[in-house]
């Protein structure tokens, strides 16, 4: 079973279609549709239904494939509507909803023309004159349109997130944003498969390249990992906008950073000398990243310790405060395995009531800290780094 919540985010989007449908036909088409349904819902005849309907599906106009998706999702509203108001719906029921959109969707010509050609002349270009270069330099033409799809991709799902940049920056309701994440965590499963059949197999891509290409895909497979099973988890039931904000602002920002990482480890895999900055002038890198997670490491544990010394219930908010504190600015660099243990063990030191508990606790979780730093030392964009 699934809860309506899920449905109701579904039904918000659809409204959002209908809308943004309606102020992209010219109103002269509008008004025609307006007066169509008119004698449709009060006339109540087969042959005004049925000329209704005829003239809809012939679709010699972009504006008729509109009105058929305007008349389409007016009636999945009315079904939605329904279905919201049972405390749960069948997941089979929540499934045949999305294939129902995606068939009204594909009955509209012109709509469904937009939606095969996937990539859009006027959007899907990459501008930056660096990327432009590599790609120019691959020899093997095929490989060279492969890698040009895959940059494409990568700057595509970017540019879906700016949408949700927007709702953040102008305070918009922030709960549509999982059909976002969720169609970008279906094109990313799809480019990975590509990179893996299409790229790293390639007999122009030497076995290094190959290395990084797979170091990138499973980085990445990581950060949606943090974003799906921890950040966005329970987002449709939250009431208060606060934590609203902070899921979706945090799951936003963990896949925009691994997005443009990846931009930049795939030119690198096929350059090795390729700067991150001329793409994104406020990139951070992987390296930067580990040399400030080892740094916040050794100072929590620093903390801990002066703590665990003399384990005092009366200031021990400022240690937790201190713990909420590494959790927003460096756990997300962290392998996604090791979020849980983090949190159980903060988890831990704030339920714990005796000192002597409190103190074994602290000290567990100095250990954990220490063998966590021994395993981001290992990182190899550290040894590189000591290497050179």
């Amino acid at each position: 079973m699934t809860d309506s919540f899920e449905l109701r985010t579904n039904l918000d989007v659809i409204l959002r279609m209908s809308f943004l449908a309606n102020e992209i036909m010219t109103q002269e088409r509008s008004n025609l549709l307006q007066f169509d349904r008119y004698l449709s819902n009060h006339l109540k005849r087969d042959y005004v239904m049925d000329d209704f309907c005829n003239r809809l599906l012939t679709q010699p106009t972009p504006d008729d494939s509109l009105a058929l998706l305007l008349d389409s999702l007016a009636d999945l509203r009315f079904v939605i509507d329904e279905l919201v108001k049972a405390p749960e719906v069948t997941f089979q029921t929540f499934t045949t909803i999305g294939k129902l959109i995606n068939r009204e969707i594909k009955q509209c010509r012109y709509i469904e023309m937009l939606v095969a050609f996937k990539f859009k002349v006027h959007f899907d270009r990459v501008e930056n004159p660096s990327i432009a270069a590599l790609i120019k330099n691959i020899k093997n033409e095929g490989l060279r349109q492969d890698v040009a799809k895959v940059f494409l991709e990568l700057f595509r799902l970017l540019r879906y997130l700016e949408f949700i940049e927007k709702d953040l920056t102008f305070d918009r309701p922030l709960k549509n944003s999982l059909l976002i994440f969720s169609l970008i965590n279906s094109e990313l499963r799809l480019l990975f498969d590509f990179l893996e059949t299409r790229i790293c197999k390639h007999p122009d891509v030497s076995a290094p390249m190959a290395e990084s290409l797979d170091a990138t895909i499973f980085a990445l497979s990581q950060e949606i990992k943090k974003v799906f099973s921890y950040e966005l988890v329970g987002l449709v039931y939250l009431r208060q906008a606060p934590p609203i904000y902070a899921k979706v602002e945090n799951s936003h920002g963990l896949l925009k950073n691994s997005l443009q990482q990846s931009i930049v480890q795939i030119s690198q895999a096929f350059d090795s000398n390729f700067d991150g900055k001329k793409i994104f002038s406020t990139l951070v890198t992987r390296l930067e990243q580990s040399k400030k997670l080892l740094a916040e490491i050794s100072s929590l544990s620093a903390s801990i310790g002066s703590f665990e010394m003399m384990p005092d219930h009366q200031t021990l908010p400022q240690l937790l405060k201190t713990f909420d504190t590494f959790r927003e600015s460096s756990l997300k660099y962290l392998m996604y395995k090791d979020w849980e243990e983090y949190e159980n063990f903060v988890e831990e030191v704030r339920t714990s009531k005796a000192p002597e508990s409190l103190r074994f606790t602290l000290h567990r979780f100095r250990v954990f800290l220490g063998a966590l730093s021994g395993e981001v030392s290992k990182r190899s964009v550290l040894r590189s780094a000591v290497g050179t």
